[in-house]
């Protein structure tokens, strides 16, 4: 077996440091969560999508391509938290900065026209379903207790007039052909991996939005508790990446 760091450093060529795999047993053991559950969730959403007319591997090996392209050279690539206010965004106003929105955060833009991804493990509840109905591109993730709402999820987005694009991401230390590990646990942490992934250098890289004082506006609903654990996390993975100064705590 392929060690999943090495693998994803062989095709996506710059990858984070290999702490930002390893935390993902750290957190399964954190939570007593079964490293089977992710395997089956993300086994299971691969299979799913191998001969699908729109998402089949093929097409998101395509759309990868072309988020790649598009966020390498980017102006500014600016990551958008839980926690994010609308007035956050004046800033990049004028800019050519491009959008990663983590999940329901995606729900702080008016527009979509800069907007080059979301990263979800579908939580973001209408934020997200109105990003998909407009075709947006959507990093979606499996993991062990998310398998009945991406089913739910992807059956309702693929009736779409204009679904989504996707690529496919998973947490577990095994390769999956056409689905991607690219580090972290939350969808703000996985962003700053994912665009980190892709090549794309830390000084065009922003972070708003990124906040360990409390649940963000845009979170999907959890026990408060459980969330701010997460949190916790999500602020070791993003300081070691070499972020830790943009999160408000």
């Amino acid at each position: 077996m392929v060690h999943v760091g090495v693998a994803i450093a062989q095709y996506m060529h710059l990858a984070p440091i290999p702490s930002v795999f390893s935390v993902q047993s750290e957190v399964r053991e954190a939570f007593g969560w079964s490293e089977e559950d992710d395997i089956e969730s993300a086994e299971l959403l691969q299979q799913s999508l191998v001969k699908h007319s729109l998402w089949s591997p093929s097409m998101r090996e395509l759309t990868l391509t072309r988020l790649r392209s598009e966020l390498v050279n980017a102006e500014r690539v600016v990551l958008l938290g839980a926690a994010v206010e609308p007035s956050e965004l004046e800033r990049f106003e004028g800019t050519q900065a491009v959008f990663v929105a983590a999940d329901g955060a995606v729900g702080v833009l008016e527009t979509y026209d800069r907007l080059a991804c979301v990263v979800s493990d579908f939580d973001g509840a209408e934020h997200l379903d109105r990003a998909a109905e407009a075709g947006q591109t959507i990093v979606a993730h499996a993991h062990g207790d998310n398998t009945k709402r991406w089913k739910v999820i992807l059956r309702r987005w693929e009736g779409h007039s204009n679904p989504p694009s996707l690529i496919l991401s998973h947490q577990v230390t095994r390769e999956l052909d056409g689905v991607h590990n690219f580090g972290g646990f939350t969808d703000g942490d996985r962003a700053l991996c994912f665009v980190l992934s892709l090549g794309v250098v830390p000084e065009n890289i922003v972070l708003i939005g990124f906040s360990t004082q409390k649940v963000g506006a845009w979170s999907a609903t959890t026990k408060p508790s459980v969330k701010m654990q997460k949190l916790e996390w999500m602020k070791r993975i993003v300081t070691e990446l070499g972020f830790g100064d943009s999160i408000r705590s």
